[in-house]
């Protein structure tokens, strides 16, 4: 039940040149632009592979982008190879970050949540807080899973090939199984589900919040600053 067969199954997580993941770019990249005015040192947390860290590049940031997972950065890394980009490419665990304190002017984290247990996402906000410079900006971008669950049940459709056939929470709901279903395959994908409100707790034992909006129905853009 592991995500390299989700992200696999959808471009608009693996392939940077696909439609999918064009229109993730496009609908983010002018909010981007708005709360990141001035030019710096940038750490694209969870990078996955690498789209939001090239398109940073290209608007004139300097870009370290790291990720846990061989697969994904190894494509990151190809992808780089092909358009000549200087980005940074490391693994590391983003509880732990591999960096000395007040080294970004910027963290971005960017639809990643359902990676992270509670303690596991303390542990990756503290080191956010930590790793970024007094008056730096914690850029959060992140589906709301929690109210989404009820539209979930329905049989969404997820992407061109898939929907959704099962939806298995735990009894406290603080995970929840999909089961994708396509009309050559299924497979499951175990997600950490987090609400809007929970997020906005738990950062607010590091961050002040900036500014935060609703991009659509279920997903939000969150600006913080670190607490010191």
């Amino acid at each position: 039940m592991g995500f390299e067969k989700y992200y696999e199954a959808f471009p608009a997580y693996s392939d940077i040149y696909s439609e999918e993941y064009r229109k993730r770019i496009e609908t983010l990249e002018p909010l981007l632009l708005r709360y990141m005015p001035k030019k710096g040192r940038v750490l694209d947390l969870a990078c996955g592979t690498g789209g939001f860290s090239f398109l940073l590049e290209d608007l004139g940031f300097n870009v370290v982008a790291l990720d846990n997972s061989d697969v994904m950065l190894s494509k990151a890394k190809e992808f780089a190879k092909d358009r000549r980009s200087k980005v940074e490419f490391v693994k590391g665990d983003a509880r732990k970050l591999p960096f000395e304190e007040n080294s970004f002017d910027y963290v971005v984290f960017i639809d990643s949540l359902v990676h992270f247990e509670p303690r596991d996402l303390n542990s990756t906000f503290k080191e956010v807080a930590r790793v970024l410079k007094p008056g730096g900006r914690f850029i959060l971008q992140f589906t709301d899973l929690r109210a989404l669950l009820p539209v979930l049940t329905n049989g969404q459709i997820v992407g061109a090939e898939y929907w959704i056939s099962k939806v298995l929470p735990d009894a406290d709901e603080k995970t929840v199984v999909l089961e994708f279903q396509s009309e050559k395959e299924h497979f499951r994908v175990r997600f950490n589900v987090w609400g809007k409100t929970a997020v906005e707790l738990l950062a607010k034992l590091y961050f002040r919040q900036l500014h935060s909006e609703r991009m659509n129905e279920h997903s939000y853009f969150q600006v913080y600053a670190p607490k010191k």
